[in-house]
């Protein structure tokens, strides 16, 4: 850590209050059914209020300014054999107040030389995108209201929905075909439920009564096909109502489009980015150690965005891992900076929570 330098300017002050949900109400899951509930809802609800204990909570108010539409992006990581994690992330945002963002990403893919290159966590090694992502990071500080959340799972816990064994498998595999999803690779199963879920417990926790709900999702094995995808959306549709009594008005979802359509896209990109570095560093942490931990180039500016919540945009990773007792529990994971960055200030918590 280092010392911060603060700021008390009345104008940010109040921006970031308009901006920051007051008093989230965390009892996400109902007295009615939480005994109910899967694993999985129990350690994000433990996880948010583990880090609403710290002091260190900030959820973005995705009613304000008059927005009508949530947004959710979400992509994952640690899917390679050698990665000691999967990785969630989900992109949560106002989608009524993005065209300042768009307009800003074109100008800077106009003077980077990206092109229609994808920003991508696999690309990192390309010169002209990891030196474009610094700019790319601060255009999401500056302009996206959202919340930028991500789940890190242990691999050695097979399942969030019971013990792993076959009963589990054979229950989760039973509640999709109810469905007609169609018959996929249990892993595949687990991984769509896991999704489905973090995005209910979110939409409950930041949406309002009302609000559309858009979600994309990268081509991915959880929706293949096009009929996979709209079963997936008619899915996400009956988990919903577990989470909430909320009535939104719409819901819709798609993938990316084609041609691309990058005013989608580098949204997409925020959570790709963010599920890669995190998978690949706490490998690498989980492996050498901290201190001599490996980080892919690139991602030291990812993990060093992640440090802090901006005005508008917040950041919180948990993980859900295995306890040397053997038993699994949750928590909040910090990433926190050595050195600060020129012209950094920060807006106590205890004026915006």
């Amino acid at each position: 850590m280092y010392p911060k330098r603060f700021t008390f300017d009345p104008r940010l002050v109040e921006r970031a209050r308009i901006a920051t949900l007051r008093s989230p109400n965390l009892n996400v899951l109902r007295d009615e059914n939480r005994t109910e509930m899967p694993g999985i809802a129990h350690f994000l609800e433990q996880g948010f209020k583990a880090r609403d204990v710290e002091g260190k909570l900030l959820l973005p108010n995705l009613s304000a300014l008059a927005n009508r539409t949530v947004g959710i992006f979400s992509d994952y990581g640690g899917e390679d054999s050698t990665s000691r994690f999967f990785t969630y992330s989900f992109l949560v945002c106002a989608f009524g107040s993005l065209d300042p963002f768009k307009q800003q990403m074109g100008m800077l893919r106009a003077t980077s030389g990206i092109g229609g290159k994808e920003i991508a966590f696999k690309d990192f090694r390309w010169g002209p995108l990891r030196r474009m992502l610094p700019d790319y990071l601060r255009l999401c500080d500056g302009y996206i209201s959202g919340l930028l959340f991500t789940l890190v799972v242990d691999k050695t816990i097979p399942s969030l929905f019971g013990p792993g064994d076959a009963e589990t498998v054979r229950r989760m595999t039973d509640a999709l075909g109810e469905t007609g999803y169609g018959a996929i690779a249990p892993r595949v199963v687990e991984k769509l439920f896991r999704i489905l879920h973090t995005i209910a417990f979110l939409v409950a926790l930041l949406g309002h009564s009302g609000q559309k709900i858009f979600w994309m999702t990268d081509h991915d094995a959880i929706g293949e096909t096009p009929a996979q995808h709209r079963k997936l959306l008619a899915i996400l549709n009956r988990v919903l109502p577990l989470y909430t009594k909320k009535q939104f008005s719409f819901l819709a979802g798609a993938r990316p489009f084609m041609p691309k359509a990058f005013e989608y896209l580098d949204l997409l990109s925020l959570a790709d980015i963010a599920a890669g570095t995190i998978a690949q560093t706490l490998t690498s942490i989980d492996t050498l150690g901290k201190e001599n931990a490996q980080i892919k180039d690139g991602g030291d500016h990812v993990l060093r965005w992640l440090c802090n919540n901006s005005i508008t945009l917040k950041k919180f990773t948990m993980t859900v891992k295995r306890m040397p007792s053997g038993e699994v529990g949750c928590g909040p994971i910090d990433f926190e900076a050595r050195t600060s960055v020129e012209g950094e200030q920060f807006i106590p918590t205890q004026l915006v929570r």
